[in-house]
Formats: structure tokens, C-alpha cells, sequence
């Protein structure tokens, strides 16, 4: 197995891995959010630069998911349509959000599905949530909702959750694990080159995939690396 955590920017480092060699491209990168006071999200970043080395260094069967805030997604987006296609658009409703006096408030995220061919690697899978219906809702054997683009069936991280660490903006296991088992195939080669708190990694542990993380940051990689020994 490949179990690499990297410490670094991922700039740095993403011109050592070979072309058309990862499989499946998963990250949860700043948001670029430059007003309120989250100072985590406000860096600016080369999407130019990062959409030419992922467009090297994924298969041509691979998978490019990528996590943005509805502020910035469209920006995003045009970034990366530039060498990849949209396949779809994910909103995962996370239930909780930041309060607004002067605004709905926030509990979505953005996640844009990219490939590079017509030819990739998706394994269908069902919801978390069951069918209400029987007779016809019941025809294709399954007791769960097909799986939609709008995810409303996976808990955000609170205060009380076992799997917390400090990090403002830790993803569940449960909904990486959802990801890697959609658009990736056991002992396939997962990258993630914003890793923060090392979700992305547990995911593809628990799952048999091989995987490369990247994070600059030294205290997110110290805890990256007790999650994964645990």
C-alpha cells in the first residue's frame, strides 16, 4: 500500500508525481472567501496552475472531485472547465451553517465532479435514506433512495462528534468514504493535496485504496498522522 503525508505546500510537490498516475483527485481547498473573519479561507489561489498538474497527473479514467463554497464555485468552475468536464454539480447540505442577519443562512457545499474522458470510474451506490413508498418504489429491490445530487443524508462534524480534531473545517469520514467508493475502485491511488485534517486519508484507508496527502500546515499534519494510526 501507498501511504504517503506530505508535508509541504502542494505547489511544491505536485510536479513529483507522474503523469496519468492518480486515480482519483479529491480536495477540500480554501474557499477564497475575502470578507467576514475567516481568515483560513481568504487565500487566493492559481487555479490555472492547478488545473494544468491535475489534468497531467490524473488517469484518463479518473476522477477530480473538488469541495468550494457557493461564493467562489462558478469561478471554480470556469477555472477548471478550461481542460476538464463537469460531469455534475453535488450540493451537500450540512445542516449547520454560519448566521446571518442580513442573509438566508449558509449550509451548503459545493462539490464539482470532473473527468477527463467519457470513460471513468463511477460506482453507483444508494442513499442513507429510506424509501417511504412501497409497490413501485419497491421494484428494483432496494429499501433506499437513489443517490441524487443534493445530499442531505450525511452529518456534518459538531462539537460532540468522536472523529473532532481541531480543524475549522473537517469533512466526515462518512461522507469521504461516500466519495472514494463512487469514483475510485479498491487499490486505486487517491490524492489529496489539501489535506487538513486527513479525512480524505482515513476514507481511503478504511477502504483499501492507496493514497497521497499533502498539507503545510505542521499541527493539521501531526494530527493527520495520529488519525491514521488510530
Amino acid at each position: 500500500m501507498i501511504e504517503k503525508v506530505i508535508l509541504g505546500n502542494c505547489f511544491d510537490h505536485l510536479s513529483e508525481i507522474g503523469d496519468d498516475s492518480i486515480d482519483l483527485i479529491s480536495i477540500d481547498p480554501p474557499y477564497e472567501i475575502l470578507f467576514e473573519n475567516l481568515e483560513w479561507d481568504k487565500k487566493v489561489l492559481n487555479w490555472k496552475n492547478l488545473t494544468d498538474e491535475f489534468y497531467r497527473i490524473l488517469k484518463p479514467n479518473g476522477n477530480l472531485i473538488v469541495f468550494q463554497g457557493w461564493s467562489n464555485v462558478s469561478e471554480t468552475k470556469s477555472a477548471l472547465e478550461k481542460k476538464f468536464n463537469l460531469k455534475n454539480w453535488i450540493i451537500w447540505d450540512r445542516i449547520k451553517g454560519r448566521g446571518a442577519n442580513t442573509n438566508v443562512v449558509s449550509t451548503r457545499e459545493d462539490i464539482l465532479w470532473l473527468t477527463k474522458s467519457n470513460n471513468y470510474t463511477y460506482n453507483k451506490i444508494y442513499s442513507n435514506i429510506k424509501k417511504k413508498t412501497g409497490g413501485l418504489g419497491q421494484k428494483n429491490g432496494q429499501d433506499f433512495r437513489a443517490l441524487s445530487n443534493v445530499w442531505t443524508d450525511i452529518s456534518p462534524i459538531v462539537p460532540w462528534s468522536k472523529e473532532r480534531v481541531k480543524h475549522p473545517t473537517q469533512k466526515p469520514i462518512q461522507l469521504m468514504e461516500r466519495i472514494i467508493t463512487i469514483f475510485s475502485n479498491e487499490n486505486d491511488l487517491v490524492l489529496d493535496c489539501f489535506a487538513g485534517s486527513g479525512s480524505t486519508g482515513v476514507a481511503a484507508k478504511n477502504l483499501n485504496r492507496n493514497f497521497i496527502m499533502i498539507e503545510k500546515d505542521e499541527n493539521y499534519h501531526k494530527i493527520i498522522l495520529e488519525r491514521l494510526e488510530q
